[in-house]
């Protein structure tokens, strides 16, 4: 996103180049996340509904809401300024995280029949595309970013790859007629969504964990250089 700016920024056709209102909206700017009084506002409001649909056992959506909500703690913690108000957030942005990887954990056990099921369609999309070069190598692409996940690799460069595949699928898609292999293909697409969907929550959950910790190492430098302060 950040390198995405700069180009667009640095774009010498003027016509070319990012609006005011682009640079705004950019996701790198993400001006909706930024430490303010309605940070935890916001993230009250959306993890009450991440518990709603956890009890409800709609765990994929209750892991996106606490996800969501987790965007906003962390600026929250940043804002706020009394010490027992933060330590109480922190305490519940922790719990949140905990309860976020618990229900990636679930959801990755209910989504095993699909997957089985997403494979043996791909495989039998595969064979139907032999004479589709490129829809074939998209499909290749998939199959990899697939295998790369579920080998526990690098969740960045899975999502990168998941992301290739999908921009060449959709485009093939355009252009593919009606019949069994365009559904197919559909709803190959709609699979390798979901599962790039879910690696963008695991990114979320390790960067909220990252910004938590960042966080509390921030809030211990201060207090050592407190008590280490000359009186």
């Amino acid at each position: 996103d950040c390198r995405d700016l700069l180009v667009r920024l640095l774009e010498r056709d003027p016509e070319q180049r990012i609006t005011f209102e682009e640079f705004f909206t950019h996701p790198f700017v993400d001006l909706d996340h930024m430490p303010t009084a309605e940070s935890l506002e916001q993230a009250t409001l959306l993890v009450v509904e991440a518990v709603k649909k956890d009890q409800l056992k709609d765990h994929a959506s209750a892991l996106s809401h606490y996800c969501k909500s987790l965007e906003y703690f962390i600026p929250a913690l940043h804002y706020e300024t009394d010490a027992r108000r933060k330590e109480a957030i922190r305490s519940k942005v922790n719990q949140y995280i905990s309860r976020a990887e618990e229900l990636k954990v679930l959801v990755a056990l209910s989504n095993e029949a699909s997957l089985a099921q997403a494979k043996s369609a791909r495989d039998c999309l595969k064979e139907m595309s032999k004479d589709k070069p490129r829809l074939f190598v998209a499909l290749e692409m998939a199959s990899a970013a697939v295998e790369q996940e579920e080998k526990g690799g690098d969740s960045g460069d899975t999502l990168e790859l998941y992301q290739q595949s999908l921009g060449e699928l959709l485009l093939v898609l355009a252009a593919e007629p009606q019949g069994k292999r365009r559904e197919l293909l559909h709803a190959e697409i709609k699979s390798i969504m979901k599962r790039a969907e879910g690696m963008k929550e695991q990114l979320k959950i390790r960067e909220s964990l990252n910004e938590v910790v960042s966080v509390e190492g921030d809030a211990l430098s201060e207090s050592v250089r407190s008590t280490c302060s000359l009186q």
